[in-house]
């Protein structure tokens, strides 16, 4: 192709690829929740630019439930945010086209409640005849925390359900703006997609130096807001995050110890939790994530854990073990001289 050509070409592969990675794990983690509480998600169509769901949930789903289930979306989209963030800082460095992948997942949340579904929230209709995510997960979330008091006895809506609401959607814009390497993942999304790009560490330097990051999510407490701390010692990687959330009481803490474990071709991660939530008491996690490369070009990735009850971003509410598998792919791929 020519200069020009080649050029819109990519562009639109890239945006496809990057739409349909977004959309399509968005609908399996919905697909995935519903199976876990006892319902369905279907499938009518997958054409673009949203496909046509609908979803079976038992007569006596509990709110908790029905929440986890329409939340489960936005818990894809935001894993896949902090993942990619923390590669990016780990890794030093990510390419233009896996920071347009965490900008664009980031968005969903609020892509859903200025586009595809505005509304006002005190308008009394919206809460009885919903339509999308942000307002299915805030309507149940809200019942459980006011004992159904949606609305109030002249028929208007509950001023803490407009206000949930409202703080909710500006949190899941705004609080992104604190994050110093958001702005890369911006930039990212219309530059080069051959381009890699350096994170700020705002002390220090990648061997010795501290940064951090910002993350929005949606569960069945309300909204969650995280900060996430990345602490480099003489080469040694560390994190760190925080978590406030609302309107439940749900606040926690995680530390994570990177290559804890390296022996040959087989390195592995260690992670605790805790937290401390209005629906489920004081509660941990703790979690191993092991690498083992097969060759040059592949490799094997698990995990095992174990978890009381309790919220925590991709696990299941109740206690258990957790354990998991997925195949790695390494790229050759050498770096351009004018990354940042």
């Amino acid at each position: 192709m020519g200069a020009t050509s080649g050029a819109i070409a990519r562009g639109l592969f890239s945006f496809t690829t990057t739409y349909i990675t977004m959309l399509g794990s968005h609908e399996i983690g919905h697909t995935i929740r519903a199976k876990q509480v006892g319902g369905k998600f279907i499938f009518h169509n997958i054409y673009p630019p949203i496909p046509l769901t609908t979803v079976e949930l038992p007569d006596d789903t509990s709110l908790v439930n029905e929440a986890i289930f329409v939340t489960a979306g936005f818990e894809v989209n935001y894993l896949n945010v902090r993942t990619i963030q923390s590669q990016f800082i780990r890794q030093n460095g990510l390419w233009n086209e896996d920071l347009a992948f965490a900008f664009s997942n980031r968005l969903m949340y609020t892509i859903y409640t200025s586009l595809v579904v505005p509304i006002d929230p005190a308008d009394r209709n919206v809460w009885i005849e919903t339509a999308g995510d942000p307002i299915h997960y805030i309507l149940p979330v809200f019942k459980n925390y006011s004992n159904n008091q949606v609305f109030m006895p002249n028929s208007s809506v509950n001023p803490k359900l407009v206000s949930l609401y409202n703080e909710a959607s500006l949190a899941a814009l705004f609080f992104q703006f604190l994050d110093p390497n958001f702005y890369y993942e911006i930039g990212a999304s219309f530059g080069n997609t051959s381009k890699r790009r350096k994170p700020i560490f705002l002390i220090g330097d990648y061997s010795n130096g501290w940064t951090y990051g910002t993350l929005f999510n949606a569960s069945p407490l309300g909204y969650e807001l995280y900060m996430q701390n990345y602490i480099h010692v003489n080469d040694h990687q560390y994190g760190v995050y925080i978590k406030y959330g609302r309107p439940f009481k749900n606040i926690g803490m995680g530390i994570s110890l990177n290559d804890i474990i390296q022996y040959k071709k087989f390195k592995s991660d260690f992670l605790v939790e805790v937290w401390q939530q209005d629906l489920f008491g004081e509660g941990i996690s703790v979690e191993f994530n092991g690498q083992y490369k097969l060759s040059d070009q592949f490799g094997l990735t698990m995990n095992l854990g174990y978890k009381t009850e309790g919220y925590v971003l991709g696990k299941q509410l109740d206690s258990g073990l957790n354990i998991g598998a997925g195949i790695c792919f390494y790229t050759n791929r050498k770096w351009q001289n004018n990354h940042s």
